[in-house]
């Protein structure tokens, strides 16, 4: 009896672990998407609005879920209360840890953070080119990683449930 328990056990957490997996990469296919709105976003700010970058990420703070929302909300303030920092500086530290605590990858956070931290000559149509660039680099990773997904996620479920398996054989 104890042995089928801890068979199922295994079973289970295998199974769980590709499972989370799968998970994982829904989320971060989520939290891609959410970047690309965030950016469609700051370009119609930048480029209709005429804000400048502080000004967007208080207008952005009321448009976005969490944790961007509170984030862009930090970087607002702290913009409006210290002169020394530089915007670049400020919004790389606050939008860094905020993005370091979602399910997703170095270069994933490094492409959210250069569309604002990338210097194209102020606010005006230079930054809204270097950030559709950057933003087309971010579509062409959500297309890629949208055809992958679905298989990915698939094979991650399937490998832990054989895995749990091997090893309840091994276990006989």
């Amino acid at each position: 009896m104890v042995r089928l328990a801890g068979f199922s056990m295994i079973g289970l957490s295998c199974s769980g672990l590709g499972l989370w997996y799968a998970l994982n990469l829904r989320q971060r296919l989520q939290h891609l998407h959410t970047m690309n709105r965030i950016i469609e976003l700051l370009i119609s700010l930048l480029q209709y609005g005429k804000s400048t970058l502080p000004e967007c990420c208080c207008q952005l703070a009321g448009q976005v879920e969490e944790p961007y929302r509170q984030a862009f909300a930090q970087v607002y303030r702290e913009m409006a209360k210290s002169r020394g920092n530089s915007f670049s500086e400020v919004y790389g530290r606050i939008m860094g840890e905020a993005l370091r605590q979602l399910p997703l990858k170095e270069q994933d956070r490094q492409l959210f953070l250069q569309c604002v931290l990338e210097q194209g000559g102020g606010d005006g149509e230079a930054r809204v080119r270097l950030i559709r660039r950057q933003q087309e680099l971010l579509r062409e990773r959500i297309a890629r990683l949208e055809a992958e997904s679905r298989e990915k996620s698939r094979m991650a479920v399937g490998l832990g449930t054989l895995t749990g398996l091997l090893i309840i054989i091994i276990l006989l």
